[in-house]
């Protein structure tokens, strides 16, 4: 494998419906705004609709985005100043239309903006939530949910998945001769390395004590132990650099056609990992799940 500096990519821990049918949202938030403004011409402007414009905007800017929100804004404004137009309720002071279009337009982008903000700062809270404290990896829970995700999307294209399952051999010792925050720092180490070497597409995570796993989606059998043969000798590089009598037992799942369950997949791969920690340690065991 060619090492790269490239940085994981941050895995985004929102709705894999939202992000797959992202043009499909906005184009039911555009005809429900535009059924709105035909609503609001039949009425004419002796009835505001305006509070029925607010709702479906507030509703697909949390779905869609800040971006979104404000395109969706100008978009309800313009209907907006159309319908009245239409309805003729600016013939004596045309100038009002003006005024009148650039304060709902600002007060929609006020709501938009502090909408996006708010939920900007729930997916943070959420991210973090998912991200391991002492490695920066994420956890089990935040792994599961990626992993689940890119499940259905193997499951729905055909496309292969594989797991790698690993485990720090004699990680104890490094505790109990060099103290837990030696243990921590080697921790670390392992982490820094899954992130700066692993490819962009793969993901790294901690899955609790010295147990680590990384999904290597779209990646054949060879292909796959390739690079978990290279991060392996690059733990060992580090290990032996510092003095650690560590090494790894890795297992690989790599499944060409999806499972029923992630639990099913974390779980082959596991066990791969354990028939190489209870035989020789510090080895790669591989299986191809086809069926």
């Amino acid at each position: 494998m060619i090492e790269s500096e490239d940085v994981p990519r941050k895995v985004a821990f929102g709705s894999v419906a939202v992000e797959q049918y992202r043009g499909q949202w906005l184009l039911l938030g555009l005809a429900l705004l535009l059924l709105l403004g035909t609503i609001d011409y039949l009425t004419g402007f002796r009835l505001r609709l305006t509070v029925l414009y607010l709702l479906p905007l507030l509703i697909f800017t949390w779905i869609l985005g800040g971006f979104f929100g404000v395109m969706l804004s100008i978009v309800t404004v313009t209907v907006e100043a159309y319908i009245d137009v239409l309805s003729g309720r600016y013939v004596d002071n045309p100038q009002m239309l003006y005024w009148d279009w650039g304060a709902v337009l600002l007060g929609y982008a006020l709501l938009v903006f502090g909408l996006s903000v708010l939920r900007r700062s729930l997916e943070e809270a959420r991210f973090l939530s998912r991200k391991d404290a002492l490695t920066g990896l994420v956890n089990k829970g935040g792994f599961y949910q990626v992993v689940n995700a890119e499940l259905e999307q193997c499951r729905r294209y055909a496309r292969t998945l594989s797991i790698a399952y690993i485990d720090c051999d004699n990680f104890k010792q490094v505790n109990d001769k060099f103290g837990h925050n030696v243990g921590d720092t080697l921790l670390r180490a392992i982490a820094n390395i899954m992130q700066r070497k692993l490819r962009g597409s793969d993901l790294p995570g901690r899955l609790g004590g010295d147990e680590f796993a990384v999904m290597l989606p779209e990646t054949n059998a060879e292909a796959c132990h390739m690079v978990i043969e290279s991060l392996q000798q690059r733990f060992l590089q580090e290990m032996q650099k510092n003095g650690w009598p560590v090494t790894f037992s890795i297992g690989i799942a790599t499944f060409t056609r999806m499972p029923a369950s992630i639990d099913h997949m974390i779980s082959q791969a596991d066990k791969l990992m354990y028939q190489v920690k209870n035989s020789s340690k510090g080895a790669i065991k591989q299986e191809v799940f086809s069926g």
